[in-house]
């Protein structure tokens, strides 16, 4: 090791030996000396010394910066708070785009800066981890990066401190490490096993591990948190979007009127929202079941929503969009075994014999703007012959027909959208005779665990209330969808 190697503390030093322009070797030395001097000494503390001095010693003198500068980044007042709190553990709970990831990362740089040490920056997936973790520490660390493995995902900085890049898609991956510190990003998309990994990773070293997240309900990260009140050694720092100077004010009103306000509140104002079992939970009949049925406007588009099915039910929503921008939802089909000459037929407007009664549309397909589907309308159907349903409907007459390619997190939010957005606003109304419909709003719900809780954030498919539900949302995001590209939700 080099003789003129500096070292600097974050701390103005407190005790007549404490140069902060002292080798690391010299730092540390003194730190033993301090602890043995002193008969009842903490055996913990002192080997945890020593692992810092093997820790410089085995760095190599290439990786090691002779005059540091100062690791300074730039904080606003609620990332400060966050980064100097010296509790063992401690989360970010942010709205998107409130500096999270940016705030954990100073944090964590600021260990590593300290003193030569091991740490690990945690993602959920490896996509998450090369697009968002990586960017930022190389951002923050800058020209302090002395080796960069991009083949492991490992960053030594100038003071021989690694930093391990790593996903959490298999938690007992992260078993086998040794960690001074880490940094979880995201968590409350994770499962609380991967916490659990991670703190187990520094009992050892007695090292803080923190969160950065935006919530989602009230689950695993949210109960820690509670846990947390009578921990004097965890905390919990709370910013909501607009504690973020840089973020127009604007922009976080555009999204308060197009997103549904449970949605809202989770996403921007970083707050941890009961999530009942029901998908839907805004939808009630007194608020979007007309007390009339609707009278079609001229002039308005028409659209029809498919979901095709055969052994489960297929499903037609005929929907009217206003020029403000809301839905009348005003005819239904929903039937099992429908083959795709009937529902041909059924989308002309021609009647239909069904099971005990004769279907006739509303309106004719010559007055329908758009039909869409989910992808499954691509897709090859047996009874057809192995031509897809959009294709077999083109043959059939059926040509504005379109295959909705989108998630169903995405879909279900603008429905949700539409149901009660966060300023208030109702803007999908149905026809009393949608008895189906309203039913499936009802019954459209998540699966639940042992607890009765919702268990992952994908709806039930129960094959009864989820096809009316399908078709909606293919609908409803095709022709009216939430405008998130100044946005990336979750981060």
């Amino acid at each position: 090791m080099p003789n003129n190697l500096a070292f600097e503390l974050d701390n103005p030093p407190t005790h007549p030996a404490d140069n902060p322009r002292r080798s690391p070797e010299e730092a540390v030395l003194d730190r033993i000396g301090r602890i043995i001097v002193n008969p009842d000494f903490d055996l913990k503390e002192l080997k945890d010394a020593a692992d810092v001095l093997k820790r410089l010693a085995e760095t190599p003198e290439t990786a090691l910066n002779s005059r540091p500068e100062p690791f300074s980044p730039s904080l606003f007042p609620h990332q400060a708070e966050f980064v100097k709190s010296r509790a063992r553990f401690s989360a970010f709970i942010g709205g998107v785009r409130s500096g999270k990831t940016y705030s954990g990362t100073a944090k964590a740089l600021s260990r590593a800066f300290l003193l030569p040490t091991v740490g690990a920056a945690v993602a959920p997936t490896v996509g998450m981890a090369r697009d968002v973790l990586v960017p930022q520490y190389a951002e923050l660390a800058a020209n302090r990066i002395a080796k960069w493995t991009s083949s492991t995902g490992d960053m030594i900085l100038d003071n021989g401190s690694k930093i391990l890049f790593r996903s959490a898609d298999n938690p007992e991956r992260l078993m086998g490490l040794t960690l001074d510190w880490f940094h979880l990003d995201e968590a409350a998309q994770l499962p609380r096993r991967v916490w659990e990994v991670l703190v187990n990773r520094t009992i050892s070293t007695g090292g803080p591990g923190f969160i950065t997240t935006t919530p989602r309900g009230k689950n695993w990260v949210w109960r820690l948190v509670e846990e947390w009140r009578d921990d004097p050694d965890a905390s919990a720092f709370f910013a909501k979007t607009s504690d973020n100077p840089l973020i127009d004010s604007a922009e976080i009103d555009r999204a308060r009127r197009q997103l549904d306000s449970r949605y809202f509140r989770q996403q921007f104002e970083a707050s941890f929202e009961e999530e009942g079992t029901r998908v839907y939970e805004d939808f009630t009949p007194q608020l979007h079941v007309l007390e009339e049925s609707w009278q079609i406007r001229d002039n308005w588009p028409i659209y029809i929503g498919v979901d095709f099915g055969w052994t489960h039910p297929s499903a037609l929503i005929w929907a009217q969009l206003s020029p403000e921008g809301k839905w009348f939802i005003f005819d239904e089909l929903v039937e099992q075994h429908l083959r795709l000459e009937r529902l041909a037929a059924a989308i002309l407007g021609d009647p239909v014999t069904l099971a005990g009664r004769t279907f006739r549309a509303r309106i004719p397909y010559s007055k329908v703007e758009r039909i869409i589907s989910g992808i499954e309308g691509l897709q090859s159907r047996q009874e057809s012959g192995g031509e897809s349903a959009l294709s077999a409907l083109s043959s059939l007459g059926i040509s504005r027909a379109v295959a909705a390619r989108s998630s169903i997190l995405s879909g279900i939010n603008a429905v949700r959208a539409k149901l009660l957005s966060a300023d208030s606003e109702v803007k999908l109304f149905v026809d009393p005779r949608c008895r189906r419909l309203i039913d499936d709003f009802s019954g459209y719900k998540y699966p639940e665990d042992r607890n009765s809780e919702p268990d992952g954030e994908l709806p039930l498919k129960d094959g009864i209330h989820d096809h009316t539900m399908d078709a909606l949302r293919y609908m409803i995001e095709f022709v009216t969808p939430l405008r998130q590209t100044d946005w990336r939700f979750g981060f």
